[in-house]
């Protein structure tokens, strides 16, 4: 028995049906189409999908661009190089596209035209038909009166615009197979402004700005069968690079280690304020350079809802006028509230442990050291010793956890430069964190932990970065609750640089010598972080456009 491929699975469906074409209902070849394609360099099309168009007679295709700076080495009039410009890019200036109408949408249907669709795209460009932006191309039936064979089309998009539209009329035909030369998605811009390559709508009679309204509005036609996607397997999830960089995070809480050396503890005991203020500086920059990098502006191009809606209001004469009712207060609204409320998020953690931690202590019996307050105590009450436990290893549980969360999103919904950008800004702050959090675990006076427990205790409590990685790669949000994500995080982010690591450097720094160290440790890290700028793409995929994979 053999394994038959996906692939080969579908070839002998299509063999079968073009077999049974004469008597199949899903047969819709003519007899002039050219079913036959050199499969030997794999399909002759990138993209082959059905579409349900029965809703209406008239549809609309469309294609968007990007600005992107180019260099023009091209002289001007007056002899010099023209240089550095804004250009209207598309993903390609131009695409070969074939209209099939079908009897369906399922696999069948696209199976029985796929072999005739292959080889209509197959042949050369120049023997296609050139279609200007703004054309209309008429779908006819392959079957009955008025049948014609389908057509290769070259559209040519407007290099100087940013939508290019092609009007598409589709009188008795319900369903298309659209074979196009590259995947439509590669022209859509994605986020705000952005709009599905189909959409049920005919914007033939309008004007560029109505147009643009109105496809805003418009519904937009998804593929029902897409060849090669149903049955591919699914995208990968980021579960190594998430769970794995979460580890990575979590070894910080081991950082204490470094201080059972002596060379390094002599060293730390001698210069301790030092060592605290530049690793504290250095993450404030690097915390600080991420949420405005990276975290807060990229959350202004996934969150989308809610949309802009379109009005049309009839004139007397029977014309139709177009505006657009903007919802950017609302997008606003979920961005800044979102970035408030992870600024404030530390505060009110902190008082739910302060909470539980008081009420634990008041239930407890009193130490020796508090009914005998004449004896100078020399390591810490048990009410002590609970209130810093319970404060610090809860509170980095909860602090870690939203960590985790973070790095899950930026792997998800950006991608792994975002992703690793993202890592590195936490172990930055989180390795001056736990250094902090060691000297105070096993300081007599406060946690009086031993170091090798202090340690143990650290890093168990600092698992829930991954736990916070995990969730958010299994729930696999969309783009808008990635963007308001990003948007929390760096509220968050901007809290614990400003307030507790630059609270720290300010109340540790005296002397001129120290400020000027502290400034240029704070330059170092937001410069460590601000590299990744070079390289960078908007969250949501890769390519460019606004955020929208491609």
């Amino acid at each position: 028995a053999c394994k038959c491929t996906a692939y080969s699975r579908r070839a002998m469906l299509r063999a079968s049906l073009l077999l049974l074409s004469a008597r199949s209902a899903y047969a819709q070849p003519m007899a002039g189409d050219k079913c036959t394609f050199d499969a030997t360099a794999g399909e002759p099309f990138e993209f082959g999908a059905t579409f349900d168009v029965s809703a209406s007679n008239k549809q609309t295709w469309v294609a968007q661009a990007v600005i992107l700076k180019q260099y023009n080495e091209a002289l001007n009039d007056d002899g010099e190089v023209i240089g550095w410009q804004e250009n209207v890019v598309y993903a390609d200036p131009e695409m070969k596209i074939v209209f099939y109408p079908t009897t369906g949408t399922a696999e069948e249907p696209f199976e029985a035209v796929h072999d005739c669709g292959a080889g209509v795209i197959e042949q050369d460009r120049e023997t296609c038909l050139d279609v200007a932006e703004g054309t209309t191309i008429t779908i006819p039936p392959t079957t009955g009166a008025g049948a014609t064979q389908p057509l290769c089309y070259n559209i040519k998009f407007a290099t100087t615009k940013l939508t290019s539209v092609f009007h598409l009329v589709t009188t008795n035909v319900d369903s298309v197979a659209i074979f196009a030369e590259h995947d439509p998605t590669e022209f859509e811009r994605g986020g705000i402004g952005g709009i599905h390559y189909l959409m049920d709508v005919d914007t033939s009679a309008m004007g560029d700005d109505a147009a643009l309204v109105a496809l805003g509005a418009a519904t937009p036609i998804e593929p029902v069968f897409q060849d090669g996607v149903d049955n591919a397997p699914e995208k990968e999830k980021p579960w190594g690079l998430a769970i794995g960089t979460s580890f990575l995070v979590n070894a910080c809480t081991l950082i204490g280690v470094i201080f059972l050396a002596p060379a390094i503890k002599k060293v730390a005991d001698k210069n301790p304020t030092t060592i605290f203020a530049l690793a504290n500086a250095f993450a404030a920059g690097a915390l600080l350079a991420a949420a405005f990098y990276l975290m807060l502006y990229e959350a202004t191009h996934l969150i989308t809802d809610p949309v802009d809606t379109a009005k049309s209001e009839t004139d007397a004469d029977g014309e139709k006028t177009w505006s657009v009712e903007s919802k950017e207060a609302g997008r606003s609204a979920w961005w800044g509230t979102m970035i408030l409320l992870g600024f404030i998020s530390a505060n009110i953690l902190e008082t739910l442990v302060q909470a539980a931690v008081s009420k634990t202590s008041m239930g407890s019996k009193p130490d020796e050291e508090d009914v005998k307050p004449e004896v100078a105590p020399t390591t810490a009450s048990l009410t002590t010793k609970v209130r810093v436990l319970c404060g610090i290893l809860l509170g980095d549980f909860m602090h870690n956890l939203v960590d985790g969360i973070f790095i899950g999103a930026a792997f998800v919904g950006c991608n792994e430069t975002v992703g690793w950008t993202i890592v590195a800004a936490t172990i930055y702050h989180e390795l001056a964190q736990e250094v902090s959090d060691y000297l105070v675990l096993t300081d007599p006076m406060q946690g009086n932990l031993k170091p090798f427990t202090a340690l143990g205790l650290n890093f168990i409590s600092g698992l829930s970065v991954v736990l916070g990685a995990i969730i958010v790669v299994g729930a696999d949000p969309g783009d808008n609750a990635n963007g308001r994500l990003l948007a929390f995080g760096g509220g968050v982010y901007v809290q614990i640089a400003a307030t507790e690591c630059f609270g720290r450097v300010n109340n540790t720094v005296k002397t001129m010598e120290m400020r000027v160290g502290t400034i240029l440790a704070f330059a170092f890290g937001a410069t460590a972080i601000g590299l990744v700028l070079l390289d960078h793409e908007h969250c949501g995929g890769e390519g460019g456009g606004d955020g929208h994979g491609h």
